[in-house]
């Protein structure tokens, strides 16, 4: 039996890969010409495809690859500001067995992320909003 002509079958791991891909270049470009709403939502866009990606690898027993499109998830995340949600991808990654360098960028983006998030909930809370408005006073 002959295959048909054309292009070969996309898995649907490849067509994840290729859609994150194109959505950081283009959240990328967009920044770059100021268009930073646009980028943000493109930045959200790629970081759903970057999550289903590290899913997929780990349910193809692709662990290490799984890490790397977790680690550029939580990337993604950092750009637009969310914190939380970086430091869950960054301790996933974190749990699967690394290279010390590696291991040590990572953790290092953790640091950073738990700072920012722990910044944002002391911002939100309502005893330091109080505080702001008695000093306002």
């Amino acid at each position: 039996m002959h295959r048909p002509k054309g292009k070969p079958p996309v898995s649907t791991l490849d067509e994840f890969l290729g859609e994150a891909s194109w959505r950081l270049s283009h959240a990328e470009a967009l920044a770059d010409y100021g268009r930073d709403e646009e980028a943000a939502a493109e930045l959200a866009q790629a970081v759903s495809c970057e999550e289903h990606v590290a899913c997929l690898l780990d349910a193809a027993e692709r662990e290490q690859e799984a890490v790397v499109h977790r680690v550029s998830a939580a990337s993604c995340y950092k750009q637009v500001g969310q914190y939380a949600r970086a430091v869950t991808l960054l301790r996933a990654a974190l749990s699967a067995p690394l290279e010390d360098t590696y291991r040590r960028k990572i953790e290092q983006q953790l640091i950073h992320c738990l700072t920012q998030a722990r910044a944002a909930i002391h911002r939100l809370s309502p005893r330091a909003t109080r505080r702001r408005i008695a000093a306002a006073r």
